[in-house]
């Protein structure tokens, strides 16, 4: 994990140069793909829960910078916000499961966490809580809304998101903690994964929007690593989540050098068109053949076309489900199901390149396309490259290798006949991809992502900001109010007092001062050494005596 991360993100880190030129906020934007990186790899490298945690919570904030990145649009605002709403909502069982974790174990050292005898009684509750905040980072049923609309920051930041951080990051976690989930909660990860990967396959089939059918693919993709992980082979999802960063970034890079390359053919040409809608482009392979070559060798190993990484990883999941059924029972829907998942990755994989670089010229007939430059083609080339089969294992048709080493059980069976019924499979997929090359589904269920977005905005996204609103209003009416009513109390207190101490008590002080200063002037006089005063009060005493006598 740490090869992928560092290389995905130092090969988007490269493409970035020639793809953000001239934005004006380039530097928050390389910022933010540092610190993107580096909770990423935070997460990879942490021996503890709790560490996990934090990274865990930058990874999200690092996201919603990047998604939001051109903030000036709505939509991209609006996917930001929404990317954390969502994340939030299934960390929050992440919290509750690591106080579980705690309250019985006194500890979130992961090797710790693995001595301990097991416990199924709080395992469950734990794993199912940790198993929320998994759901929501790697947008699996149903918190899985967030992540097609993510494609509304830039392209290299997509590609990040969905090869090498975040969406990666909960199938490395599951995989690291395999050893707490209980078996029921296991296989409520198999059920959420096979639901997971057969919905984002069906929105694929029928999206236009280039980038969007690129993402529900990858929401199909993690479901197959998660039924891998529910179905005790947390090595063949760590091996599809492998060769998937590769490719998956691949086909994410070639999308932009596809976008990129019409938005400067329209800024020369003044013609303007939504360049991500699909049915706009096509016959793009004799204009822009380098990113055709790119597009091709990523699809095909996406497609699990035979002697590509994508089949051996595909090869490995397949073989794992299969060794996991053990019988006749419910867990061979899983097995069917996973198989019309691989097929129809085929028939959306096909129909995107052949829409976009065989199909008839549309809206770019008048516009001068050409190539990207060097410092976007060299990043494609060597992620293409790393998409063959030689990156998982010598034999193209064994998919244990460099990463993976196989299963003990139904290993005869898997070099006998899944890899054969996989071919088989994928070319009979490839056939009726050609035949329906021209059609297309307009089925509103699947164009809308099973109207995941519509329920989570009434559900979730609607009732938080009418919360936002009230508390707001509270904010400013309620507690701003009492506090503005104190402080005119304690001002008008402050007046009040301010008059009775100048008016009342300095007053009262004042008169009492005069008094005093007047008594002691009119004594004075008794005793001031003139002759006259002393005959004046000497007569004016007799005269009161008198009067006195008399009376």
């Amino acid at each position: 994990m740490l090869v992928v991360v560092t290389l995905v993100s130092f090969l988007v880190n490269i493409y970035s140069i020639g793809y953000m030129a001239g934005d004006r906020d380039i530097r928050r934007y390389f910022a933010m793909l540092g610190f993107f990186t580096f909770s990423m790899l935070g997460i990879v490298a942490a021996s503890n829960l709790l560490i996990v945690f934090i990274f865990w919570e930058l990874v999200g904030f690092s996201s919603y910078m990047l998604i939001g990145h051109w903030k000036e649009k709505p939509e991209a605002a609006d996917a930001a916000k929404r990317a954390f709403i969502l994340n939030r909502v299934g960390d929050a069982g992440f919290i509750v499961g690591l106080m579980i974790l705690w309250t019985h174990t006194g500890t979130f050292n992961i090797q710790e966490l693995d001595s301990i005898a097991p416990d199924v009684s709080w395992r469950t509750a734990a794993s199912l809580g940790i198993f929320c905040g998994i759901i929501g980072k790697s947008a699996q049923f149903p918190l899985s809304a967030w992540l097609p609309d993510a494609m509304e920051g830039p392209t290299p930041v997509s590609a990040l998101i969905h090869a090498a951080t975040m969406v990666a990051a909960g199938v490395f976690l599951l995989a690291r903690v395999h050893f707490i989930f209980s078996p029921i909660v296991l296989d409520v990860v198999a059920v959420i994964g096979c639901i997971t990967a057969l919905m984002g396959a069906l929105s694929a089939l029928a999206q236009n929007d280039i980038k969007k059918i690129l993402a529900y693919s990858t929401i199909s993709q993690l479901g197959l690593m998660f039924t891998s992980l529910g179905a005790g082979a947390p090595e063949a999802a760590i091996l599809h989540l492998f060769t998937h960063a590769f490719f998956k970034a691949c086909l994410f890079l070639a999308a932009g050098s596809v976008i990129h390359s019409l938005h400067q053919a329209q800024h020369q040409s003044h013609i303007t068109f939504d360049v991500q809608d699909i049915r706009n482009l096509g016959g793009l392979k004799a204009r822009l053949p380098y990113t055709f070559m790119m597009f091709v060798v990523s699809g095909a190993s996406l497609a699990g076309i035979p002697f590509f990484s994508g089949f051996l990883s595909k090869d490995a999941i397949l073989t794992s489900v299969f060794a996991w059924n053990g019988g006749i029972t419910w867990r061979w829907l899983i097995l069917v199901c996973c198989f019309c998942v691989s097929f129809i990755t085929v028939l959306y994989t096909f129909r995107l390149i052949w829409t976009v670089f065989f199909g008839q010229e549309r809206s770019t007939t008048n516009l001068s396309v050409v190539e990207p430059p060097p410092v976007m083609r060299a990043p494609m080339a060597i992620l293409a490259a790393a998409s063959i089969w030689l990156v998982a294992s010598v034999n193209p048709f064994d998919f244990s290798g460099w990463v993976y080493n196989g299963l003990a059980s139904g290993k005869q069976f898997h070099i006998g006949s899944i890899s054969v019924i996989s071919a088989v499979w994928i070319l009979l997929a490839l056939l009726t991809a050609y035949i329906t090359r021209d059609r297309s589904i307009n089925a509103p269920l699947m164009q809308s992502g099973f109207y995941l977005n519509d329920i989570y905005k009434k559900l979730i996204e609607m009732p938080a900001f009418k919360t936002a609103e009230v508390t707001a209003q509270m904010d400013r009416k309620w507690i701003d109010g009492i506090l503005h009513l104190s402080a005119y109390v304690q001002l008008l207190v402050a007046h009040v007092t301010g008059w009775i101490d100048r008016a009342i008590v300095d007053g009262v002080v004042d008169d009492a001062a005069d008094m005093a200063k007047g008594i002691g002037s009119f004594i004075r006089t008794f005793q001031s050494g003139k002759i006259q005063l002393y005959v004046f009060w000497a007569s004016f005493a007799i005269i009161i005596f008198i009067i006195w006598t008399l009376l």
